[in-house]
């Protein structure tokens, strides 16, 4: 069995269980690991000034979580079939759990990383074991695609529902409670699980691809690290410099090694389907553009508007309400003309969205605000369910999991490096932009340089000659032109997606002797939509 192989509708059928309990528990335990990806954005800036964490400290924050889950997903379906299905899903939630203990009580930035990355790593073997209980339970063809469109509608509501619950929290009562809800939020998920869900067999005979593991672990991080760590290292740093050469070597070998494997943790003969190319294609862009949207727009509401927590993640809800409100509008949608044309015109609105963002400024008001992420909220809404019903469809039903466990790994790890890459954007520009603002106040380069290097390292520097609030209003500006610029190219990786995606033709796949030919991509919507 591969990595992230979800018992097809021939396999038996798990115990009799209460269906109600049982897909409360499943969707419960995937909607926390889902909400942790944005419930902590909120908390940046609080956990800054707490910890005294620089930028790439706070993006190790969130890229902690994200790394871990996007580098061990497909890997955390295999160890789900080892253990049992129902056992992955306790265990992942017990590990989940011991990391939110680690957050809240971290003393410093490295602690709360720490346990950030446990969490992340329980949720890469929670949600294939979420997904493999589902097809147990739910073994017919098109019940089973329903209940994985809810799976993927919850899953980015609960991305967009994040900063808002977060907001409440750190504003109320202190960042430290996002975790502690994590922690009664997971013994409850795992007690209904528990109650409600039959046990499964484990799959003694599967076999964990740790060749791949290794190196994916190894460029995936390598990569992240190099990213983020080359505005306050600088480019031409030695360990900048060798962890671009130990990423680019990692993948190579990974892909080497994983194209000449049965039991590949990234099976790559699934990208031989056009239609899983261009879903796997979108799933990347929704992650890097659409999903990242949400930590810049953390920074915006905070960093350059001067909103409190709570009033940053209420800030959240137009693109939360327009995701909630799409979700059923794709799935209809890609009934009536197919799943590829609205999952990528989904992408265009949210693009849309991202390209609006771009011409804010710290004088803009929130109203102004509001319509952009409605975009951005409609274009994940509208795009989401419909694309894995793209990589559902390109493949045979017996090869549903694997297409699905590929294409959210895709998505996750298309956060990880949009935080990365647009974070070091962002950096960049306003380390610039700053630097300049300070010149044509007078102030010599160096000590330009030297206010600079401390604002972008959490510090709160004295600037000779030059108030508190003027120092204030040009780090504002020179945050926010960073922004912009991020902004931008985070919506122009979004249109370039869809254009490469409108090259790439959906192709039928090849059904096995005695199978049915599986529906092409675009007219699966009809049968799972």
């Amino acid at each position: 069995m591969s990595a992230t192989d979800v018992p097809g509708a021939d396999a038996p059928a798990l115990a009799p269980a209460p269906p109600v309990a049982a897909a409360l528990a499943l969707f419960g335990a995937a909607f926390l690991a889902m909400l942790d990806l944005s419930i902590s954005v909120v908390a940046l800036p609080a956990i800054r000034e707490d910890l005294h964490a620089s930028l790439s400290g706070l993006q190790w924050t969130v890229d902690g979580y994200t790394l871990c889950f996007a580098s061990l997903l497909l890997a955390g379906g295999l160890l789900s079939d080892r253990l049992g299905h129902r056992t992955g899903l306790l265990a992942s939630l017990a590990l989940f759990v011991a990391g939110s203990v680690a957050s809240m009580l971290a003393g410093d930035v490295g602690v709360l990383i720490a346990g950030r990355a446990m969490q992340g790593t329980a949720a890469a073997i929670l949600v294939p074991a979420s997904m493999a209980l589902i097809a147990n339970l739910y073994p017919d063809v098109k019940q089973r695609a329903k209940m994985l469109g809810i799976w993927s509608a919850l899953s980015g509501i609960a991305i967009a529902l994040g900063p808002a619950l977060g907001g409440v929290l750190v504003d109320q009562i202190d960042w430290r409670a996002i975790f502690a809800l994590n922690i009664v939020l997971g013994v409850a998920a795992g007690t209904l699980a528990l109650a409600a869900i039959p046990k499964a067999p484990a799959h003694a005979a599967a076999r964990l691809d740790a060749a791949g593991l290794l190196l994916g672990i190894v460029w995936t991080f390598s990569l992240a690290f190099a990213v983020i760590e080359a505005s306050p290292r600088g480019w031409s740093s030695p360990w900048v410099v060798g962890a671009f050469v130990v990423a680019a070597a990692g993948l190579g070998s990974f892909l080497l090694v994983e194209s000449r494997r049965e039991n590949a943790m990234l099976p790559i003969g699934l990208f031989r389907s056009g239609g899983f190319t261009t879903a796997g294609l979108v799933a990347f862009a929704l992650g890097f553009s659409l999903s990242t949207a949400f930590y810049l727009l953390s920074l915006h509401l905070q960093q350059v508007l001067g909103y409190s927590p709570v009033k940053a993640g209420l800030g959240f809800l137009p693109a939360a309400l327009a995701m909630i409100a799409t979700a059923g509008l794709g799935g209809k949608l890609a009934e009536k003309y197919g799943p590829r044309p609205v999952t990528l015109a989904g992408v265009l609105v949210g693009a849309a969205g991202l390209f609006s963002m771009a011409s804010v400024g710290p004088g803009t008001g929130f109203w102004t605000i509001a319509w952009m992420l409605v975009l951005i909220g409609a274009g994940l809404g509208i795009s989401l369910p419909p694309n894995n019903n793209v990589a559902l469809g390109s493949v045979g039903p017996e090869r549903a999991g694997i297409a699905s466990g590929t294409v959210e790994t895709l998505m996750q790890f298309g956060t990880v490096v949009g935080i990365a890459v647009l974070g070091l954007v962002q950096a960049t520009s306003f380390r610039s932009s700053l630097r300049h603002a300070l010149g044509r106040h007078a102030l010599s380069p160096e000590a330009a340089g030297r206010i600079t290097d401390a604002v972008t390292s959490g510090h709160t520097p004295d600037a000779p000659g030059m108030s508190h609030d003027t120092l204030s209003r040009l780090v504002a500006a020179s945050f926010s032109h960073g922004l912009d610029i991020a902004w931008a190219v985070s919506g122009a990786l979004a249109v370039a997606t869809v254009l490469g995606a409108l090259l790439i033709r959906p192709a039928r796949t090849q059904p096995k002797a005695g199978t049915a030919t599986p529906a092409t991509a675009d007219s699966v919507g009809a049968e799972t939509g």
